[in-house]
């Protein structure tokens, strides 16, 4: 089926989120613990719950990512007052998370492969942040659209995230292709309207018969992914 657009997952896929990630918990974590005199151990404890209820309550919504409600849990826990510690403790998560974030090799390659085909960028978690990791990894340039899950209201799979990226790209549904790390939600939700999906394989990728479905795709590297989106037409 020749593919008109293409829909991209953000994290995971264009750039290594733990790479980021890890550091940037680190330090806001540690800063933590110095700010309410607690042990490193205890704040650790605090996040971990503090982001078990957050997920849970709001699952499905963009605002389940949180960090700065994950850090106002943590200062909750221990009775201190969040407004000023958990504003601080997420801009100290995000700064050190954008600083770390980088392209993955070849990636740049493949987005300018697609010209002219438009590309959206379909993904989970708050507008504000997704724009600046977009910005910071220089995509701009090449994408089209962009659709968060803060502004569908919906996470993926759920079909309306799918459907506004369509409309954002003037294509119908079916003529796109995806292209992301997980397949519970970029991937299954992209079969359900018979799109083409090109699965990203990292160090944890799912290891099942999924990967044999027709419309699937596992790729590890950009370069071969612009060869398997060509083939498509």
């Amino acid at each position: 089926m020749k593919i008109d657009g293409i829909l991209l997952d953000l994290d995971n896929t264009v750039y290594d989120y733990k790479t980021a990630h890890t550091p940037a918990l680190a330090d806001a974590l540690v800063w933590l613990s110095k700010s309410l005199n607690r042990r490193l151990e205890e704040i650790e404890s605090a996040y971990k719950s503090a982001r078990h209820h957050i997920n849970n309550h709001l699952h499905g919504l963009a605002s389940s990512h949180s960090r700065l409600l994950y850090f106002q849990g943590i200062c909750e826990s221990f009775n201190h007052w969040p407004c000023e510690l958990a504003l601080q403790a997420e801009e100290i998560y995000w700064n050190t998370f954008i600083k770390n974030m980088n392209l993955r090799e070849h990636c740049l390659s493949f987005l300018q492969a697609m010209q002219p085909r438009p590309i959206a960028i379909v993904t989970d978690l708050t507008t504000r942040i997704q724009f600046e990791k977009i910005n910071k990894l220089g995509l701009q340039s090449y994408i089209k659209a962009v659709v968060t899950s803060e502004e569908a209201g919906h996470e993926k799979p759920h079909p309306h995230i799918f459907e506004l990226a369509a409309r954002k790209l003037a294509l119908p549904v079916q003529s796109l292709c995806m292209i992301g790390d997980s397949f519970e939600r970029d991937i299954e939700g992209a079969l359900a309207f018979g799109m083409q999906c090109f699965w990203f394989q990292g160090d944890e990728a799912e290891t099942d018969n999924k990967k044999e479905l027709t419309r699937v795709r596992p790729f590890t590297d950009f370069t071969d992914l612009i060869k398997l989106v060509n083939a498509c037409g």
